[in-house]
């Protein structure tokens, strides 16, 4: 099976969204270490401090790889100078990672830090669920333990969509050892996950990897990969016709890979039409007209404040309305449910949308 390179990437149809990819497991399972065997490269750092850790996404943008965005709960978003065992997080809930990885075009990594205490969160859980492929890393020697599966018993039935990954293969002393550990994970993990796979991921293997296949196969990384592209695959290509501008491009995008989304739009603040996304824009309009509505009896505060209101989040029974102003003239919006989208992704996700138009004027 020959490498996928770039240009095998760019012979096929491209997916009318992102597939989200969710790499979660215990701390120091080799979430990582798997991450970095996908790409290729050495990105994300081993991080002792999981307190500080936030989530990490990463994604295929040559143009821009190597810059770093923290993404924070009040929805500000910083450029960090550098990704490395030193950075600082300030906080953040979500660090945005962009590097070239062509193979991985069409393809977006989350990883998920894993809670010191063990108690993993609805809105985790709702993540890994609405993955389109869950990777769950398990240490070898240890693999499949029974905290594990009372985490991953806690999700929906997702077994073809969900792998379990063995890292640190490289310390087990013989193929008999990776023999029995695979049978027992088999029958063991068998009703959660579809398929094992081993990963031995040493930072130098890693780096040898960029441009030697023999040594990317040889840390499980190719393999991988190649799994995430045939789900890729699967994904509807995006309708014939004339290619959409690139900020309605993006902004589906973002939307797409949204597990949780009713609708979103983006609108003028006063009058004008509302350019609805999402799977019921026909709620957009009146969404569209019930903000402006509300925003015109926020003027008083907004006078008093010396400022506009620049962002709101509202709870409505199981959903969550996210409000933020690009410009005073301006508003966009997401309708989410909570259940199914972690905030701080939405808020990252409307941020980006909203900045995709204010550069496409």
């Amino acid at each position: 099976m020959g490498p996928p390179h770039a240009a095998q990437a760019r012979g096929r149809p491209i997916p009318a969204r992102r597939l989200r990819v969710v790499v979660a497991g215990e701390g120091r399972a080799g979430k990582s270490s798997v991450i970095n065997a996908l790409l290729r490269q050495p990105v994300l750092p081993m991080l002792s401090r999981p307190g500080a850790r936030p989530a990490f996404l990463l994604r295929h943008a040559p143009d821009e790889a190597g810059k770093v965005l923290l993404h924070h709960g009040t929805g500000a978003t910083e450029r960090a100078p550098a990704l490395d065992a030193a950075t600082d997080f300030g906080g953040a809930g979500l660090c945005e990672v962009l590097v070239d990885a062509p193979h991985l075009a069409g393809i977006e990594l989350v990883e998920l830090p894993f809670p010191s205490d063990g108690e993993v969160g609805p809105e985790a859980l709702a993540l890994m669920a609405g993955a389109d492929l869950l990777i769950w890393v398990s240490i070898a020697s240890q693999a499949w333990r029974l905290s594990e599966r009372s985490v991953v018993a806690r999700l929906p039935p997702m077994r073809e969509r969900s792998v379990i990954v063995l890292s640190r293969g490289d310390k087990l002393r013989s193929a008999a050892d990776w023999d029995r550990i695979e049978d027992r994970v088999q029958r063991e993990a068998g009703p959660f996950f579809g398929a094992v796979a081993f990963v031995q991921a040493a930072r130098d293997a890693i780096r040898a990897s960029a441009e030697d296949l023999q040594a990317w196969e040889t840390t499980g990384g190719h393999s991988l990969a190649h799994l995430l592209i045939e789900r890729r695959g699967r994904l509807a290509p995006a309708p014939a016709g004339p290619e959409p501008p690139p900020a309605r491009r993006e902004t589906e995008e973002l939307s797409a890979a949204l597990a949780g989304l009713v609708c979103g739009g983006i609108a003028a603040r006063r009058g004008g039409s509302c350019l609805a996304f999402g799977p019921e824009p026909g709620r957009a309009g009146p969404l569209t007209a019930a903000l402006r509505a509300l925003l015109d009896g926020q003027e008083a505060v907004e006078a008093a404040a010396g400022a506009p209101v620049e962002e709101m989040v509202m709870r409505l029974g199981p959903h969550l309305l996210l409000l933020t102003r690009p410009a005073p003239s301006e508003l966009a919006f997401l309708l989410i449910r909570e259940d199914r989208t972690p905030l701080p992704l939405a808020r990252a996700a409307l941020q980006r949308i909203a900045a995709t138009w204010a550069r496409e004027g």
